[in-house]
């Protein structure tokens, strides 16, 4: 009897290389692919997969959303489907609340694909799956808005607050006067300090942090 596979992906050398990955595993069965959250899930619907391999971040995610929203809905709405969820995201915070949505396992991207049959089967038997090396949140640093404001400076909070509030970098340089430049070196600043690799993920982090609630 062979286990039902969905797998979902924007970059297709992705795709490619979890095919390969999966290949040689003859109980599994590979149903259908994805590029976007609104063609997995009508794959979903239709398939019925025992397991999901999908990107955290994919385009075209306007009305079901990426991200902890996207894991969340596939949660919710196919409660007996196991999510395994690949990411270039390393913050022990936002990998924290991808479990908290529903991921079964996370397997980071920065590592390769050697590892992804090991995480399918650890989460078709229904456990959890953590990646190698993760450092987890420090003792006594939770990702809380108090925790997170103590390590930015006040012009790089102030960065972030306009940032996540839908401002691009050449809006808040012009409200802020100064040049594009240095809000941009202060938002990487921030970024580098928060452990976030892309603008989905700071914008997740403060979210999740409640940091502008």
């Amino acid at each position: 009897m062979t286990t039902r596979i969905l797998i979902a992906d924007d970059h297709p050398i992705v795709l490619a290389g979890i095919r390969d990955v999966l290949a040689g595993e003859l109980d599994l069965e590979i149903v259908g692919e994805a590029a976007d959250p609104a063609t997995l899930i009508e794959l979903m619907t239709r398939t019925r997969p025992q397991a999901v391999i999908t990107d955290y971040s994919m385009p075209g995610g306007d009305h079901f959303g990426d991200g902890i929203k996207l894991i969340s809905f596939l949660r919710r709405s196919f409660p007996d489907t196991r999510l395994l969820v690949l990411t270039m995201v390393s913050n022990p915070s936002l990998v924290a609340a991808m479990y908290a949505a529903g991921a079964g396992g996370v397997v980071l991207k920065s590592h390769g694909l050697g590892k992804l049959v090991q995480a399918l089967r650890v989460v078709l038997a229904d456990r959890a799956y953590r990646p190698p090396g993760l450092l987890p949140l420090a003792a006594g640093e939770p990702a809380d808005a108090d925790a997170v404001r103590a390590r930015l400076s006040p012009r790089e909070l102030e960065v972030i607050r306009l940032f996540t509030g839908g401002m691009s970098v050449g809006d808040i340089a012009r409200q802020l006067q100064r040049s594009a430049k240095t809000v941009s070196t202060q938002k990487i600043s921030a970024m580098r300090k928060l452990g976030v690799e892309s603008d989905q993920a700071l914008i997740e982090y403060c979210l999740q942090a409640s940091l502008f609630a």
